[in-house]
């Protein structure tokens, strides 16, 4: 707990320089527990509910423990302690976060500061006002295109994201992902499409009860485990689950945990039977 006000600072004072903070909740609270921490704390960041670390690369010997991942998608720090120095040092590599490779000429850091933001109809804006100068060299002309083509590939990424979500039924998904795209890309045509998108999934009753769902079971697991639900309870609690969304994908997908639990109750039942003969 002593973290938090800390994490906050950090990001607020290096969130847009290229840093991004995960926090993972290790506690064994229930959903509405959390919900009144990350209210009631303030806090500003993603918190993560359950996480795999199966290669063990992750030292989580003691609470609570940090990790930096380098600019090299490889861990520069784990543990605790003070971990500042290596902060610096790896953010320090990091000028625009988004554009290694790209040579920024002055009259297009403004572009990629716009970028760096994640404002990118803005950088797209800048960079093409740059190009259209008369006396633009070269290498502003080379960088500016290259952003460009930086700005098309998160949009044409983000796109695919949310077209995929929708078709495979995430909507929680698509729908957070369009708000990405109608914030970073404001004041414009894809923006425009992407709110579109965005009322078409508030509309869409099937989306709805998706999400309510999703919502419903994550909230149903944590509560049981903290309770540390008897596996009659657990079975109980999803068939109940499964018949008040039975239109949903996810009603689908609790049903083979209820095959496995069921047979792992008769397992069980049977072992307890021969221990009593």
């Amino acid at each position: 707990m002593r973290q938090l006000p800390h994490m906050n600072e950090l990001q607020e004072k290096y969130g847009g320089k290229g840093l991004h903070i995960f926090t993972i909740y290790a506690q064994n609270h229930p959903v509405e527990h959390i919900r009144s921490l990350v209210k009631d704390k303030g806090i500003k960041y993603p918190l993560a509910l359950s996480w795999q670390d199966e290669e063990q690369r992750c030292d989580m010997s003691s609470l609570p423990a940090v990790w930096i991942i380098g600019t090299d998608g490889k861990i520069a720090f784990t543990g605790k302690g003070s971990y500042e120095k290596v902060l610096e040092e790896q953010l320090a590599k990091v000028k625009y976060p988004g554009l290694g490779g790209v040579n920024v000429t002055p009259e297009l850091e403004s572009a990629a500061k716009a970028f760096a933001a994640r404002d990118y109809a803005q950088a797209l804006r800048l960079a093409e006002a740059a190009a259209e100068k008369s006396d633009a060299s070269d290498a502003t002309l080379a960088a500016a295109e290259a952003i460009s083509e930086r700005v098309a590939d998160r949009l044409k990424a983000l796109k695919n994201r949310a077209e995929v979500a929708e078709v495979e039924n995430a909507w929680r998904l698509a729908e957070a992902t369009w708000q990405v795209i109608e914030r970073r890309f404001a004041k414009t045509d894809e923006a425009a499409e992407a709110a579109a998108r965005l009322q078409k999934i508030k509309e869409n009753k099937k989306a709805q009860l998706e999400m309510e769902a999703e919502t419903a079971i994550h909230v149903l697991d944590r509560d049981l485990q903290f309770k540390e639900a008897a596996i009659e309870e657990w079975i109980d609690s999803y068939k109940k689950f499964a018949e008040k969304y039975k239109e949903s994908v996810w009603a689908e997908k609790v049903k083979p945990a209820i095959e496995r639990m069921e047979e792992d109750k008769k397992a069980a039942d049977e072992e307890k039977k021969k221990a009593q003969k």
